[in-house]
């Protein structure tokens, strides 16, 4: 969820343990045996680390001050040359689940008897804050999200797939995130393992980033040169032996800040040159006004292939991963490659950028559905209600099934925030009275 970066108000320290609270009287130990709130997960079985390939940052360019669209009060910065991101090496996982692997087939996600594969599931959110707020030694910030218990709660609803966001400052253990190196990846990997086992398809997501000496402390506008290609090197090393993990390459690239000239489709695949970034951290302005480098798909791509990593990827398209109108003619040739939408209400449905309504989705998301896969990796409104963008005879979600589009809701979190929540309880289940009711019906209707 970026679109007005609501995440991470809503993981923001003590906050967040609190809202487990609804959750305390039925959460059963994480399946890790590692000790309660200490964050480290048990010893996995016979891994060992691989070490990753360097991969150069390039030298910044310095600050220089261009206009920018208006936003927060912006602090200049000139950024630090980035730590070495290979200290910490991925684990590699074996595959962890009887089903088998993905692949795309025209436009369709199939299994590897040909069978057409629909993801029908939701987002678990946690890992990409808790691990760089330094308030707790929990991955999940005491949320049940490796529980057998959420597990068996989210098979009631018909859910067979979960979207996990990561941070990759944690991930490679770098920029004081608290949680880093193999104290984040091996509960990670463990959880996408227990996620597997239990028989659901796994998406892992680069969803909070920063360059330079920046803490990953928010959503920023687009992968960054400086750590996201070794943390995608890592992550491809990390499940290349496992195709039911698919790779979501960043969560909701928007391009704000381009330099004069830049065009935000080739930003996207290529990479280019921004001019402020997201803070995130408390007390600190919202931007820092600072050039930095982008690291475009096509290179994140090719990291992952080259990693021995045939999964399916996922790529968004621009405005928060909304518009994806020129999405099929500046893709890549990539044969497993599929099309990243999240669709959200919009207060301009008129929009072609927002794509909010259902002309939108007859003429651009159709089309392209017709060529290739669709992921919706989020999708939500009002828990609330009235739902008044989900359902009806022009709600998003029957539109959705009309068009055998895979949809992710947000998010399986028990917060007390209830926009774009689907539960009250993460161990129970239990739909939230707007959003939740409404997509706990789409998916049991499904059959």
């Amino acid at each position: 969820m970026g679109h007005s970066l609501r995440a991470a108000a809503l993981l923001a320290g003590a906050a967040l343990a609190a809202l487990c609270a609804a959750d305390s009287a039925l959460v059963e130990a994480p399946v890790s045996s590692a000790p309660a709130g200490s964050g480290a997960a048990a010893a996995l079985p016979s891994p060992s680390l691989v070490p990753a390939t360097p991969i150069a940052s390039p030298a910044l360019p310095s600050p220089s001050p261009i206009a920018a669209t208006p936003t927060a009060s912006a602090s200049s910065a000139s950024l630090s040359p980035a730590p070495s991101a290979t200290a910490s090496a991925p684990q590699t996982t074996t595959h962890a689940s009887a089903a088998p692997g993905l692949r795309v087939d025209g436009n369709r996600l199939v299994d590897a008897s040909g069978a057409t594969v629909t993801l029908q599931g939701v987002d678990m959110s946690g890992t990409e804050s808790t691990c760089a707020q330094n308030w707790t030694e929990d991955p999940f910030g005491g949320q049940p999200e490796d529980s057998p218990l959420t597990f068996a709660a989210m098979k009631s609803w018909g859910i067979n797939a979960v979207r996990i966001p990561l941070n990759e400052d944690c991930w490679l253990g770098i920029n004081g995130a608290e949680i880093g190196g193999s104290a984040y990846q091996q509960p990670v990997i463990k959880l996408v393992r227990d996620l597997e086992a239990a028989g659901f398809y796994v998406i892992v997501d680069l969803h909070w980033s920063a360059p330079g000496t920046q803490t990953a402390l928010a959503q920023n506008p687009a992968p960054d040169q400086d750590h996201s290609p070794a943390f995608w090197q890592g992550v491809a090393a990390a499940f290349k032996g496992d195709s039911d993990v698919l790779f979501d390459l960043f969560n909701e690239p928007y391009f704000y800040w381009m330099t004069s000239g830049e065009n935000e489709w080739t930003c996207l695949w290529q990479g280019c040159t921004l001019t402020e970034y997201v803070d995130g951290a408390s007390g600190q302005p919202y931007t820092v006004t600072a050039n930095w480098q982008t690291a475009g798909f096509d290179e994140l791509i090719d990291i992952i292939r080259a990693a021995g990593a045939p999964n399916v990827i996922m790529a968004g398209g621009v405005n928060w991963a909304r518009d994806l109108s020129d999405w099929l003619a500046t893709r890549p040739s990539d044969p497993n490659l599929v099309a990243s939408w999240h669709s959200y209400p919009s207060a301009n449905p008129a929009l072609q950028s927002e794509c909010a309504a259902q002309w939108c989705w007859d003429q651009v998301i159709a089309p392209l559905a017709a060529k290739v896969p669709v992921v919706v990796g989020e999708t939500g409104d009002s828990s609330d209600g009235p739902e008044t963008y989900l359902t009806g005879s022009t709600g998003f979600l029957p539109w959705a099934q009309s068009h055998a589009l895979s949809v992710l809701a947000w998010t399986w979190n028990a917060w007390s925030d209830p926009n774009d929540v689907v539960v009250t309880s993460m161990t129970a289940g239990t739909p939230t009275p707007g959003e939740g009711v409404a997509f706990q019906s789409y998916l049991r209707g499904l059959g």
